[in-house]
């Protein structure tokens, strides 16, 4: 039997360590909260935004939810980017004031396209500009835009074609000299209206890839002649892969200056309304500047990422 010593020192032990594993699930818990907040019209607005894996949730207590179809692309947005990312707090910000709470989920692209054309989430974001002969991935013989709708856009990126260091491509190709190349892509990805309708001709070797560190991969590996890519994204997928940029070179010119839209689903109900109230925010928030205080508190937040 044991003595009161030994029962009070069992006892003793056995609530510290439930105190300690307490005050961990507590601090992973917080470690899975995100804070959105921003101003408009001298209001402050602060809302809870809470991950369940790759699942982010955003309790704005409005009366209506939207499900959001999205993907990893550091620095912008990413469920393992610090904070989630500058553009992860943007359109929640923008989701918000339109009047919903947000649920983002986060899926290889070419999943993420292929949920909200069939109507399984409102909305794919962010996603460039769409031409109008663009074919639909999921539904044989459509173009995407009779699936999807876009909001006004919102924001813009650089888009760049990479060649291999030691390759003899040091510019980048017009369109028409495209057929010359092999060329990754990511699946799913939009990229410049003029350059998707060669890539989508038939006349180009193109390699697709599932995501741009896979992207990256086929070039440093000598798979293909060119991938396209946003500066930031390709620069930041070599940081966490080791990959050195002695090994790649962003060519010049850029190919575009690529704005960035709301895609909403036509199979969804109401979606007319949905883009109204979206296109409504983007505006209320531009005047605010909201970009500019996301942008300037998530430096702050994540300076070492």
């Amino acid at each position: 039997m044991m003595s009161s010593v030994q029962r009070f020192c069992a006892v003793l032990t056995i609530a510290t360590l439930c105190a300690c594993m307490t005050f961990t699930c507590f601090a992973q818990q917080s470690n899975r909260l995100i804070l959105i907040n921003y101003q408009v019209d001298e209001q402050q607005h602060d809302y809870v935004a809470r991950w369940q894996g790759k699942t982010l949730s955003v309790a704005a207590g409005q009366p209506k939810r939207v499900v959001i179809a999205t993907l990893d692309w550091p620095p912008y947005i990413g469920s393992q980017q610090c904070q989630g990312g500058w553009l992860l707090h943007y359109m929640s910000a923008v989701l918000i004031e339109a009047g919903y709470n947000p649920e983002f989920r986060f899926l290889p692209w070419a999943r993420a396209v292929r949920m909200v054309e069939l109507g399984h989430a409102d909305i794919l974001a962010p996603e460039y500009e769409i031409e109008a002969s663009a074919p639909s991935d999921v539904v044989i013989g459509d173009t995407r835009l009779q699936h999807l709708a876009m909001s006004v856009p919102f924001s813009h990126t650089p888009l760049h074609y990479f060649s291999a260091a030691k390759s003899q491509i040091k510019k980048s190709p017009t369109p028409d000299e495209l057929p010359n190349y092999s060329v990754g892509v990511v699946r799913g990805y939009q990229n410049s209206p003029d350059v998707d309708k060669v890539l989508d001709s038939g006349k180009v070797v193109v390699q697709q890839a599932i995501d741009d560190a896979q992207n990256l991969d086929l070039l440093v590996n000598n798979r293909v002649n060119l991938i396209i890519g946003d500066p930031f994204v390709i620069n930041t997928v070599a940081k966490r892969k080791g990959i050195s940029t002695n090994l790649y070179s962003q060519l010049e010119p850029s190919i575009i200056e690529q704005q960035l839209y709301f895609a909403l689903s036509k199979a969804r109900p109401q979606w007319q309304t949905l883009q109204s109230d979206i296109n409504t925010a983007i505006a209320t928030l531009n005047s605010a500047q909201v970009d500019k205080q996301i942008t300037a508190k998530i430096k702050q937040l994540c300076h070492q990422d």
